[in-house]
């Protein structure tokens, strides 16, 4: 995996081959294909273990029980470190990774992360830290949906910002929308 990474990293997905990735890790083809199917298979192993990093931080953040407000900055953090971290590749984890990612797989895990945020939003709804004119589960989807859009944005480098003020911009915005609304 530290050889496709290095090779899909340099030239791209498409144009890396399984005869060169066996080639630079210096194992036989047959041994690639005893762990993988395909190259295919080989991007969503890739995508679950960015996945798995990622859903980690989450689990940090929720479990931490303060309000939305106080943790959507760690968790913007955390992202930023794990693109970061995973920048050489994040084209080729847009398939299967679950900021973003277009499979079904990809949407399943955004669905589970949407109901945790529900959950979070319902909790700081009951205490008047956020607008409860709207239903918990709309507004997981519409501040995911925001932070979804500039993960993509980032990962794929479609703006001109640094992603750290891309994401702070985002984090305002998303908090806007859910303050309590005055009456």
């Amino acid at each position: 995996m530290q050889a496709a990474r290095q090779l899909i990293g340099d030239a791209g997905y498409e144009a890396t081959s399984v005869p060169q990735i066996v080639d630079a890790a210096g194992v036989a083809q047959g041994t690639f294909y005893r762990y993988f199917k395909s190259k295919a298979e080989l991007s969503k192993a890739f995508a679950d273990i960015f996945n798995e990093q990622l859903m980690s931080k989450f689990d940090e953040a929720f479990r931490s029980q303060i309000p939305m407000s106080e943790m959507m900055p760690a968790i913007i953090e955390q992202l930023l470190k794990l693109f970061q971290e995973y920048h050489d590749i994040m084209p080729f984890l847009e398939e299967h990774s679950m900021p973003f990612g277009t499979s079904e797989y990809a949407a399943d895990l955004r669905e589970k992360h949407f109901a945790r945020m529900a959950t979070i939003i319902t909790r700081d709804q009951q205490n008047g830290l956020i607008r409860n004119d709207i239903p918990p589960e709309l507004l997981a989807r519409l501040g995911g949906g925001v932070m979804t859009n500039l993960a993509r944005m980032v990962a794929l480098e479609e703006n001109d910002q640094e992603p750290a003020e891309l994401f702070m911009s985002g984090r305002a915005f998303v908090m806007a929308a859910l303050a309590p609304q005055e009456k």
